[in-house]
């Protein structure tokens, strides 16, 4: 290779050069270097006295080489790998296979000892994923074991999410020397409007933004926390970045039957909590139901074990007939969830505010219909796609407009239904791509781990 393309190589290096000269070590910044005489170098054909600069790790870095220290280093903070609850864990192993793809990255999962099962393990293996586990320290929380990576552990960058999994990157940006990209996945004032303990949830608006102020990188999941967040941090310039999940492809692959079923099954997404009563809207979607006056339609409700009959009498008293509930266990594994996206009609989301609608958006990805509200993330992301917002309902919506929508819905028969639902599922595909998306976001990390506006401004000066 040449000198001049060796100049023109944007990498970094450390030289290590104490088998020639063992009184001289030296960080080089440019190719062009590397053959300058140990105190010199030359710039514009003058030679120009250059300091030693010590590395004291650098004989070990460079025996230790074996070509992956070229890969940009992520490591992400997380507690399990397949939460039946969904929200940030699905994110969060969703954004580690998307990194992972690109073989120039090396992703790793740093979790709380004992927090994967081996089959956990084996699939994130599987995806070219490194399971990390963080030691248990006494009498701490197990997401508070993750503060301390083992030392040797080498970071470029390291992936905070939230609270939770986000206080602990500002010490391991301090010890492991990186860079730290915090993701939000909530906007906890918009949940006190629909809560009633909301001093705590004001607090914790607090940490979420104070920790998005301390990462050198911010990125919300999806359009609606993009605005909200990019609101809240104005004061400070923060460097922002948007990633709006796309259709899931383990989903997509659910064959929906196209011959109508006896009654119409409307499934009402989320966890089935009833302290989410109000804020899920499940009072909303009770009301339409029985605003419906028909009693071929049935509304279906997952809940988590224990919880059917406090839920079920919340319902009741919203007006709908008890022959018109159905109840199932909150789904424990994907298999599970494919069986009861088949069983029915249409999934609807009516939440009076939702900062993303990861449910909502697995419906879709298994070609099932879908109505969700416009005060959503994933609402404001329909939107933007061609026809999208036939599927949105005003975010101020009253049962009586979501009963006309559910009616509507119905009108269509089976066949055509699902036809123009997987042309929706196409066109979001289109629009929010999974790997342009990871592109963008490899792009933002390398320009922050490299800093190349600063790498272009030392080029100046050498030429």
């Amino acid at each position: 290779m040449s000198e001049s393309e060796l100049y023109s190589c944007q990498s970094f290096l450390v030289c290590n050069r104490d088998g020639l000269h063992p009184d001289c070590r030296i960080q080089v910044k440019q190719f062009s270097h590397w053959f300058a005489i140990p105190g010199e170098r030359e710039t514009e054909g003058s030679p120009q006295k250059l300091s030693s600069t010590p590395f004291p790790d650098a004989s070990a870095q460079c025996d230790s080489w074996d070509g992956s220290n070229e890969r940009l280093k992520v490591t992400m903070l997380s507690s399990d790998w397949d939460s039946p609850e969904g929200g940030p864990s699905t994110i969060i192993r969703e954004i580690a296979i998307l990194l992972a793809n690109n073989a120039e990255v090396k992703v790793t999962l740093l979790v709380p000892q004992s927090s994967f099962s081996e089959e956990d393990k084996t699939e994130a293996t599987s995806r070219n994923i490194t399971i990390l586990e963080a030691e248990k320290l006494t009498g701490y929380d197990p997401h508070d074991w993750l503060i301390s990576p083992p030392t040797n552990h080498l970071i470029d960058v390291i992936v905070g999410h939230g609270r939770k999994l986000g206080k602990q990157a500002q010490l391991i940006r301090k010890s492991h020397k990186c860079k730290w990209l915090q993701v939000v996945h909530t906007a906890p004032e918009e949940h006190s409007k629909y809560k009633a303990y909301s001093e705590a949830i004001s607090k914790q608006r607090e940490i979420e933004i104070d920790l998005c102020k301390l990462a050198n990188l911010v990125m919300a999941v999806g359009p609606r926390l993009a605005k909200i967040y990019s609101s809240y941090l104005r004061s400070c310039e923060k460097d922002f970045l948007q990633l709006t999940p796309g259709v899931f492809s383990e989903l997509t692959v659910v064959k929906q039957c196209s011959e109508e079923g006896g009654r119409f099954q409307v499934l009402i997404v989320g966890r089935g909590d009833p302290e989410d009563f109000s804020l899920k809207g499940y009072d909303i979607a009770a009301e339409a139901i029985a605003e419906l006056k028909d009693q071929s339609y049935n509304l279906v409700v997952g809940t988590p074990r224990g919880k059917e009959e406090e839920m079920e009498q919340q319902l009741l008293q919203c007006g709908i007939s008890k022959n018109q509930l159905s109840f199932r266990p909150f789904v424990q594994s994907k298999n599970k969830l494919k069986e009861l996206l088949c069983e029915v009609d249409l999934a609807i989301m009516p939440s009076r505010t939702e900062d993303f609608g990861l449910a909502a958006l697995e419906a879709l990805s298994a070609g099932l219909p879908i109505l969700v509200s416009g005060n959503s993330g994933f609402g404001e992301a329909l939107r933007v796609i061609p026809f999208g917002d036939l599927f949105v309902v005003d975010s101020e919506a009253d049962c009586k407009e979501w009963a006309k929508a559910i009616k509507k819905i119905r009108k269509r028969n089976r066949a055509l239904r699902l036809e123009e639902i997987w042309r929706i599922r196409d066109y979001y595909e289109d629009t929010y791509s999974w790997q342009k998306q990871g592109e963008d976001l490899i792009d933002k990390m390398l320009n922050l781990v490299h800093d190349k506006t600063n790498i272009k401004n030392e080029q100046n000066v050498a030429e």
